[in-house]
């Protein structure tokens, strides 16, 4: 399942509303102007300044009526919930599954580039991102482990999987599934490395991991798959290969704007 798609459009959307991080940052780098987004929307940090129309679980009914979109983006499954109540408000509802690897991604990116008739500006981000998640294998038989209030570890068929071997952080072998869930920290067996998405600060969080080597990471790290993902993989391979325990200059941390260096490698 690559999209969901309900309605039509006629021609290209004027006004969009999403609440979709990952596709949010995407479009925000090929120049599309969003009129509402959802608040955890901060990548780049020109997003901040939008209306805000939801969380990540819920539509804000009336502010999406006075903006009378053309286009809303959602994220499947999180949002399957709101995709009748979406339908209702707008022309058309672009739903967007998990990705399960970077061919996805790419996909994800593309298709939007097309909607927006801005095919090759499409097509150039998703070879960057491709062409970033690059590196020399560091660790073998690595794990990722995503703290929610509940645990999540990716598996072999989801993008963070893919995406940390890419750059060296080579992930363990998996059941076929895309994510599993946890209500409290997972067995370890067979990982000899971690790589840690931490909900809070508090040092008796990762007590978990033991003496395991890791690296921890702040929240939404490796949850977002827009193209700031392969920067922050790359800053989690450098901490790996150096030994440290903790990275702290992630997109998530320092919300950096369209202007900065930050986003340099995608001019």
């Amino acid at each position: 399942m690559f999209v969901i798609t309900v309605g039509e459009l006629d021609g290209v959307p004027r006004i969009v509303a999403s609440l979709n991080p990952s596709v949010n940052e995407f479009l925000a780098l090929i120049g599309v102007d969003l009129a509402g987004v959802d608040v955890f929307s901060y990548r780049p940090r020109e997003l901040q300044q939008k209306r805000k129309v939801g969380t990540f679980i819920d539509i804000d009914v009336e502010a999406v009526e006075r903006l009378r979109p053309d286009l809303i983006i959602l994220y499947y499954p999180v949002q399957r919930h709101i995709l009748e109540t979406a339908s209702r408000l707008a022309k058309a509802v672009v739903a967007v599954p998990t990705p399960t690897g970077v061919d996805h991604v790419a996909a994800i990116f593309k298709f939007f580039a097309k909607i927006f008739d801005r095919d090759e500006e499409g097509d150039r981000i998703a070879g960057i991102y491709r062409d970033l998640l690059r590196g020399a294998v560091i660790y073998q038989n690595v794990a990722a482990v995503i703290n929610l209030g509940t645990y999540e570890m990716p598996c072999r068929n989801s993008w963070v999987a893919e995406t940390l071997s890419r750059v060296g952080l080579v992930y363990i072998k998996t059941p076929p599934c895309i994510f599993k869930q946890f209500k409290e920290p997972p067995t370890l067996e067979g990982v000899e490395f971690v790589v840690y998405e931490a909900r809070g600060k508090k040092p008796q969080e990762a007590a978990f991991l033991g003496e395991r080597p890791h690296v921890i990471t702040p929240n939404d790290t490796l949850a977002h798959y827009g193209p700031s993902h392969p920067i922050d993989l790359l800053g989690v391979a450098e901490a790996a290969a150096r030994g440290a325990r903790l990275v702290k200059e992630t997109s998530s941390v320092l919300r950096p704007s369209l202007r900065d260096d930050w986003y340099k490698p995608y001019r």
